[in-house]
Order: structure tokens, then sequence, then C-alpha cells
């Protein structure tokens, strides 16, 4: 899993590539949205535009990580 679930709804937030947040449910319903919230494909439904930009954001090392080693 490299997502987070959103503690109220329990869905399951995972990155989709390019700015996109792919959205499951716990019914198994799919949804893809911009990393505004915005819908894209599959099922519509609530998001929380704020994860979904967060979920979406660029990811590098952390700045404590020693990267000299790696």
């Amino acid at each position: 899993m490299q997502g987070l679930q959103h503690p109220y709804s329990r869905a399951l937030y995972e990155p989709d590539g390019a700015g996109r947040a792919r959205v499951t449910r716990r019914d198994g319903s799919v949804g893809v949205y911009t990393h505004e919230g915005r819908w894209i494909e599959g099922e519509r439904f609530d998001v929380d535009p704020h994860l979904c930009g967060w979920i979406c954001s660029p990811r590098s090392v952390h700045r404590v990580m020693n990267t000299a080693s790696h």
C-alpha cells in the first residue's frame, strides 16, 4: 500500500501518477481525481481535496536522511 487511509471515511487515497489520486472506498468503488480533488474518471463520490493534494505532492528524500550513503 502506497497511500493513506482517510481517518473518517476510511477510503484509501493512493498516488496514480501524473498528479492524480486514486481513491478506493470501503465498498470497493474507485474514482480518480486531480490533485485539487476534481473528478477525472471512475465512480463519482465526495473526496477530500486536501488529502488528494497531499497524496499527489512530489516526494523526495527526507531532510534528515543521510544522503551521502544512498
